[in-house]
């Protein structure tokens, strides 16, 4: 496993009957474990065939001597008492097995001294017994393991499992090791039980880890622990060959076509050779990366290929920022794809709330408090990619109390996304996931927007990769064991360059397209929905160059996640906040709830006197009454604007001093009143 003796070699992946199994064909490595393998069995014929050497020297030296037979019949006594007596701490049968097979080659040589080596029955017997006693020893050898006294576990004639073992007791002073137990051996890792002693925890261990593969010639990376909840002083150490995922790993295919999407889904391998089998249902997901670490073409397209070969799952994609150079591939086998802001605006403030509540309904009716395959529902699985750019104008407490309701009705969310903290996302909808996959990060400090606490502390360094090594991840989410949440994995890749990944993602699409995989009433009234409302866009879309036909047609995407000035706001509202203390203008007396007036001719004037009703609305909190979005839907209902102008209002309102805002709150807002001096 060692950088000394470690040979990398091109890998090719296939999935037969479910199993990624790579061959190296490498013939050396072949050949010296083929030869490993066989030796322990042989030894027994050829002790058994030297006997006959020792047996004619004997013959020819003492062959008519009975002083000679008396002595051979003596030692041959002690040295099969010896054997019982030294073998008193084997198996009852070992100690059998052992003295008798001493006694019998004791007899072969006295018999051969006295009549020669070749008389009969002489030679009979020794072909005949000797075999019999080598067979049984070959047996013995298979099916019995050697354990040393603590109890371990370990291969004939040591193996792995002794070196394994030797890893953190031979030398090592980095941390106190007291015994190395329940060592498990495979062919691409080996697991065991530390025990540490003088109170040492995980977290020593975890830091002792570098030094270990140092001293020991390992490559980086090799050793991974992670913590034993049942008991903190004995952690899990996994020894694993990191350079398997050196190179990327070709698409295996997909593990289990025609399956429920309830079943895992085979996205990745881990640095031990095992396969990531992902359960998508019941979890909402997260996925961060930074840009080139293959968020999408790694890790959502392995997803995405797997979860459209299952039969009773939908998959709606959302990308109002790459658009078509993300989806165009995979719309074959998408049930919809949104890539328009008005279209998606809609989606979540009313189309995916009644598909919940009417789910919810229909499921509670059925006698179901959670998704069940097999009960005629399909799982809707919603992924959002770029989601800085739709969490910006979408009203994100809708979408958290949405979250809630998805998971409910047999659906889930994934988001993607570069950095996931507070300038990108609500903190509060990181709590509403349940899995989260983080790829390659600039630094130490954005990974710990994409990890776990638990990924943290075992070590798990995502920086290390940045985008050099795309598709390596980590994962911490339904379907990754506890001792592997901080071993890295790589998601497959669908061919060695961006031409030849989009052709073979887009051929694997066509193979399964959406139309064959029929969904129920609720879900297919959804997506009629999304249907008639993208073709209705499509219509009423200027050609280019073009006049706008809507205001939607003048919002730019947001092609960074990090942060910059509102694309939305006009010049004159940047450098001109709006002061609490300032006089308000005139506005239009409108009654708010009622229907949406003429606001101006043209959208200068349209805008400026939306902001005036805005304005109007906020100065009846100037008492210092906290609010909260929903509270200013009069606003919306007035102007004719949508939700996302209003929370881009409010947040340059925010930034300029004139709204203070809690994010721990349940009505975040509240107009800044200034004190006088």
């Amino acid at each position: 496993m060692g950088s000394k003796t470690a040979t990398r070699a091109v890998m090719t992946a296939s999935r037969e009957g479910g199993v990624v199994t790579y061959r190296s064909g490498v013939v050396g490595d072949l050949l010296g474990n083929a030869a490993r393998a066989v030796a322990p069995h042989t030894a027994p014929w050829l002790l058994g065939a030297g006997l006959m050497i020792p047996a004619y020297g004997l013959h020819e030296l003492w062959g008519g001597s009975p002083w000679a037979a008396a002595g051979l019949t003596v030692s041959g006594g002690v040295v099969t008492a010896a054997t019982w007596l030294v073998s008193r701490w084997r198996h009852v049968l070992g100690r059998l097995q052992s003295t008798g097979t001493a006694a019998a080659a004791s007899g072969y040589l006295l018999a051969a001294t006295i009549t020669g080596p070749t008389s009969r029955p002489v030679i009979d017997l020794w072909i005949w017994a000797g075999g019999t006693l080598a067979a049984a020893w070959n047996i013995r050898n298979i099916i019995r393991p050697k354990v040393d006294p603590d109890g371990t576990m370990y291969a004939v004639n040591g193996g792995p499992a002794a070196l394994f073992k030797r890893l953190f007791t031979d030398g090592q002073d980095k941390v106190q090791v007291e015994a190395v137990r329940n060592i498990r051996v495979s062919p691409t890792a080996i697991t065991g039980t530390v025990q540490l002693g003088n109170g040492n925890t995980t977290d020593d261990l975890q830091r002792a880890l570098a030094g270990i593969e140092a001293q020991h010639g390992l490559p980086v990376g090799s050793l991974t622990a992670t913590v034993n909840r049942h008991n903190a002083g004995a952690p899990t150490v996994t020894l694993s060959n990191p350079l398997i995922l050196d190179d990327p790993i070709p698409w295996p295919g997909p593990s289990a076509v025609g399956a429920s999407v309830a079943r895992p889904l085979q996205v990745a391998t881990f640095q031990d050779g095992s396969t990531f089998g992902l359960g998508i249902v019941g979890q909402h997901l997260q996925v961060m990366g930074m840009t080139g670490a293959a968020k999408t073409s790694g890790i959502a397209w392995s997803i995405w290929g797997e979860f459209i070969t299952r039969t009773d799952g939908a998959l709606i994609v959302i990308d109002i920022t790459k658009k078509d150079q993300t989806i165009a591939p995979a719309r074959t086998a998408l049930h919809a794809a949104i890539t328009e802001k008005s279209i998606a605006r809609e989606f979540f403030s009313t189309w995916l709330p009644e598909w919940a509540e009417e789910r919810l309904e229909a499921m509670g009716e059925a006698g179901l408090i959670a998704w069940q395959e097999g009960k005629g529902f399909t799982y809707l699985e919603v992924w959002l990619e770029e989601a800085a750019d739709i969490f910006r104008f979408i009203d994100m407490e809708e979408f958290i109390n949405l979250a809630r309701m998805l998971r409910s009705a047999g659906g889930g969310f994934a988001w993607s996304l570069q950095r996931a903290d507070h300038t990108q996302m609500p903190t509060i909808v990181k709590g509403q996931g349940g899995g989260k996959i983080c790829g390659g990060v600039e630094s130490a400090h954005d990974a710990g927007w994409g990890l776990t606490d638990e990924q943290e502390a075992a070590g798990a360094a995502p920086q290390q990769w940045r985008a050099n090594q795309p598709g390596m991840a980590y994962a911490d989410a339904q379907g990754v064991p506890r001792d592997k949440i901080a071993m890295p994995m790589r998601f497959y890749d669908w061919g060695p360059d961006n031409e030849a990944r989009v052709a073979n993602f887009r051929a694997h699409c066509e193979q399964y397209p959406a139309s064959a995989r029929p969904v129920d009433p609720i879900t297919a009234k959804l997506l009629a929905r999304i249907e008639a409302a993208t073709k209705a866009l499509t219509k009423t879309t200027p050609a280019a160059g073009g006049p706008a036909a809507a205001d939607e047609t003048k919002e730019t995407a947001v092609i960074s996640e990090y942060l910059k000035p509102d694309p939305e706001l006009d010049a004159h509202d940047a450098a001109n906040p709006v002061s609490p203390d300032a006089e308000l203008p005139e506005a239009p007396d409108i009654p708010l709830g009622g229907p949406a007036p003429d606001l101006g001719a043209t959208d200068e004037e349209r805008r400026k006197n939306a902001q005036l009703v805005l304005d109007r609305a906020l100065a009846g909190f100037g008492d210092g009454r906290p609010f909260a979005p929903r509270d200013l839907g009069g606003v919306l209902t007035a102007t004719g604007f949508g939700r996302g102008w209003l929370m881009k209002q409010i947040k340059a309102r925010v930034a300029s001093g004139a709204l203070e805002y809690d994010p721990d709150s349940d009505k975040p807002y509240r107009v800044r009143v200034l004190e006088a001096a």
